[in-house]
């Protein structure tokens, strides 16, 4: 491809305006072309591993969360949260890291399954497999452009030659590989168990999967009753689980029910008997003291069934109605249900008293379903009874912030399930397994014909290993999302044909995958290779409106991420996005856009006062001269002091991902002591007839800037570039070296900061006395104590004074 020729910018005449639209449309195609951007494997035949070899060959790793591609707009959540990480990328690049930073497309699963189904307003379960498939794979393809000219226009600067889906032959061997690895080790396996269900999706779910919603219920006060007709009340948000009853549990200490214990009790309107059985975890407090026990409404049935070895009576279907077990309420649904058993109880005389209340309740996050505890066959891994495991691995990863490694410690301790990685859906990677109809055995893929799809390809074997049965079915479920997302940080070392891309360097995400992607991240490395899969955890925050809520597209409260890049450019609202630190939610604030602008139209002002005082173009460095000829002033020294101090701050913030801390350091440096400060310092020695003084200025001027230039660089990537071009011969500062400490000018700055303290002072007299700063005052008493002798002259002249007393 032929590359776009850059401008000569040493012959042109810096514009008066800057153009954000026009250059940064200019920028995006040269950095395409040109691939600046792009991964440089090791070469062949080099030794070692690459990260040694020398500083140019040290690898930086970046496991980029892969977006879910179904989404129709795009907001500033999604720039925030993508943009701070990218902050990191672009500097490593300037560190001399040979940076591998692709993009992957999370196209498999529930949601775009969802957005399929609502976009074209069809039911999955009256059309084809294929059909459907298509349509996924058809708007995934349009979601990933949405993704890739959002990126480019914001200047995210991925490797675009490395990118995967989730849903592609790539990604699906690699999770096929994981599962069948996973079988062998026999962390893998498949059982009838009770799994958290969501009715509305018709597919088995995680823990992770789950959200916590308060709702307004009623709490129900429900007589059972004794053989001999004893009056025995339990309290249950849940009456439609009646017919799903299977025991009561008293505790043992509480007088008025131990006497019950080992007797039965008669489930109204069901009219069967359940054991009267006890447990110490019976709060005597709650309710009427008496516990319901059914097949399943929580954890707490699901535990008591398993302790007890109880009745199982799972009378829920897997669309969320009630199965023959319920008997009349057989073919409703769980509210209709609900509303049938109150009235008969009522009408029974059974129904003590209803007290409205508002409690959590457990629901799908993907459609806010409350989940439902079914008994089904599914897959899943073990994770429960290795917490201590799962905790000494997070410890060995660095968090940043570091108090986020809580969030992670918090669900590591919640875990009540082994993880179920089944779901019922049409699209997903398949389980790369048949099952023999006869015995059940699991007859896995040979992984050398990896990818495979069960569903239309032969298994293969002709007859079961185990029995010989001919009869060998494909397994239909698929996998969750998680058990295959979870697969990135190994699977880019196929991604980029190097194993010394694993583990990887960096994991970006926003703190609310912590319990998923991270987690199960972990849990997959841990059971391939022993160890953990990245080393630093980098955590965003939300995007949130002005009024701060979440920015979500039920609410409507967001400006699609094309209109604000339009708008205000693409460094204007990546300025937006240090706003808040790692791991803090960000508000949307046009007041903070529009600062943004400002620093880019401060840059550019700088720049032409430079170059419009400048003899000559890209003047060599102070240091690569003869300094005999350079007589510096104090207030070079004091300037190149002060940028040391900078770099020495930004380094040290942007080695620690403190991106925000590192833009205020730069800020606070170019806006107050630069350009506040130096260049007005230096106005009367570029105006004056000292030619040397006048050329040691020019050169510290151009020589300062050209450092600030860089050290903005990472985070507002458009304007440094442009103004970069008309002071350096380098093709792009992005891929040139990042700043370091300057030698200190040889001039004496004893007393200086006095100096800068009288001039603030008069400052203050001009500004209190709306006088231009540009006017020259015939003369004035200074309070501020300083060596007038050493720097009388100095200010008089950069603060324009005639005579200082």
């Amino acid at each position: 491809m032929p590359e776009t020729p850059k401008k000569s910018f040493s012959e042109q005449t810096f514009p008066k305006n800057y153009d954000f639209k026009e250059t940064e449309k200019n920028w995006i195609k040269i950095w395409e072309e040109n691939k600046y951007f792009k991964f440089k494997p090791r070469e062949a035949g080099s030794s070692g591993s690459s990260r040694t070899i020398s500083q140019q060959n040290k690898l930086f790793v970046v496991d980029t969360p892969p977006p879910y591609v179904s989404a129709e707009h795009l907001h500033a959540g999604h720039i925030m949260s993508y943009a701070q990480a990218e902050f990191i990328v672009r500097y490593k690049r300037m560190r001399g890291y040979n940076v591998f930073y692709p993009m992957g497309f999370d196209d498999n699963g529930l949601p775009t399954e969802r957005f399929v189904e609502k976009k074209y307003k069809i039911d999955k379960s009256k059309t084809t497999r294929s059909e459907f498939i298509k349509l996924c794979l058809e708007e995934t393809e349009k979601g990933i452009q949405t993704y890739k000219n959002l990126w480019n226009s914001l200047g995210i600067s991925v490797d675009w030659s490395k990118t995967y889906s989730t849903i592609a032959p790539l990604a699906t061997k690699v999770s096929q590989k994981s599962i069948i690895d996973l079988y062998k080790k026999g962390v893998l396996y498949k059982k009838e168990l009770p799994i958290l269900w969501c009715p509305f999706c018709q597919t088995a779910i995680s823990q992770s999967d789950l959200e916590d919603k308060t709702r307004s219920s009623k709490m129900n006060y429900i007589n059972f009753c004794s053989p001999s007709g004893q009056k025995l009340q339990i309290a249950t948000t849940r009456p439609e689980l009646i017919p799903a009853c299977v025991a009561l549990y008293v505790n043992p200490a509480d007088e008025r029910y131990k006497n019950l214990i080992g007797q039965k009790a008669i489930v109204p309107l069901a009219g069967y008997e359940v054991p009267i059985l006890s447990s110490e975890n019976v709060d005597k407090e709650t309710g009427a003291g008496l516990m319901m026990v059914c097949t399943w409404g929580d954890q707490e049935d699901l535990e008591k069934w398993r302790t007890d070895n109880l009745e199982t009576r799972n009378i829920l279907t897997e669309d969320g109605h009630l199965n023959p077990l319920a008997g009349k309420y057989e073919g409703l649904t769980i509210e209709e249900a609900r509303e049938q058993i109150l009235n008969d109880l009522k009408e029974q005389n059974l129904l003590e008293k209803q007290e409205d209340i508002e409690h959590s309740v457990n629901v799908h996050e993907r459609c806010e379903t409350p989940a439902e505890l079914i008994h089904s066959k599914q897959w899943f891994i073990k994770i429960a009874d290795m917490k201590e495991k799962w905790l000494e691995l997070g410890r060995k990863i660095k968090w940043y912030p570091d108090h986020m490694i809580n969030n992670y410690e918090l669900w590591v301790n919640s875990l009540k399930w082994d993880w179920c990685v089944s779901r019922q859906r049409f699209y997903g990677v398949p389980f790369p397994f048949w099952i023999c109809a006869d015995c059940g055995e699991i007859i896995a893929a040979d992984e050398s014909t990896l990818p495979v799809n069960p569903f239309e390809q032969e298994p293969p074997v002709k007859q079961c290993p185990k029995c010989k049965s001919g009869r060998i079915n494909p397994e239909t479920d698929v996998m969750d999302t998680w058990a295959t997302s979870s697969c990135t940080p190994f699977l880019l070392k196929d991604l980029g044909e190097s194993d010394d891309l694993f583990p990887v360097d960096l994991r970006p995400n926003a703190h609310e995958i912590i319990r998923t992607w991270d987690f199960y991240s972990i849990v997959k490395s841990f059971y391939h290779f022993g160890d953990i899969p990245f080393k630093n955890i980098m955590v965003s925050g939300h995007g949130l409106d002005e009024q701060g809520r979440k920015i979500s597209k039920r609410l409507g409260n967001y400006i699609p991420s094309e209109g604000l890049v339009e708008e205000y450019g693409a460094d204007a609202i990546r300025y937006w996005a240090t706003g808040a630190g790692l791991g803090q939610n960000l508000r949307f604030s046009p007041i903070e856009i529009k600062k943004g602008k400002q620093i880019t139209t401060k840059l550019w002002n700088v720049a032409k006062f430079i170059l419009s005082n400048e003899d000559s173009s890209k003047e060599a460095l102070p240091q690569d001269k003869d300094k005999t000829v350079f007589i510096f002033e104090p207030a070079d020294a004091w300037i190149t002091q002060e940028l040391n101090k900078t770099i020495d701050a930004a380094t040290n913030y942007f080695d620690e991902y403190q991106y925000a801390r590192a833009k205020t350091a730069v800020e606070e440096f170019f806006m107050s002591r630069f350009a506040d400060y130096y260049i007005e310092f230096v106005k009367y020695r570029l105006y004056g007839e000292d030619s040397a003084s006048k050329k040691v200025a020019q050169i510290t001027l151009k020589n300062i800037f050209v450092n600030i230039l860089k050290l903005y660089a990472p985070i507002i990537p458009f304007v440094t570039e442009e103004i970069y071009q008309y002071f350096s011969n380098e093709e792009t500062i992005h891929l040139s070296s990042w700043p370091e400490k300057l030698e200190m000018p040889n001039a004496d700055m004893d007393g200086f900061g006095e100096a800068i303290a009288a001039i603030d002072e008069i400052r203050k007299y001009k500004s209190e006395n709306k006088i231009s700063l540009g006017a020259e005052l015939p003369e004035y008493n200074l309070n501020t104590k300083v060596n007038l002798e050493k720097y009388g002259e100095f200010i008089s002249k950069a603060i324009k004074v005639k005579k200082i007393k």
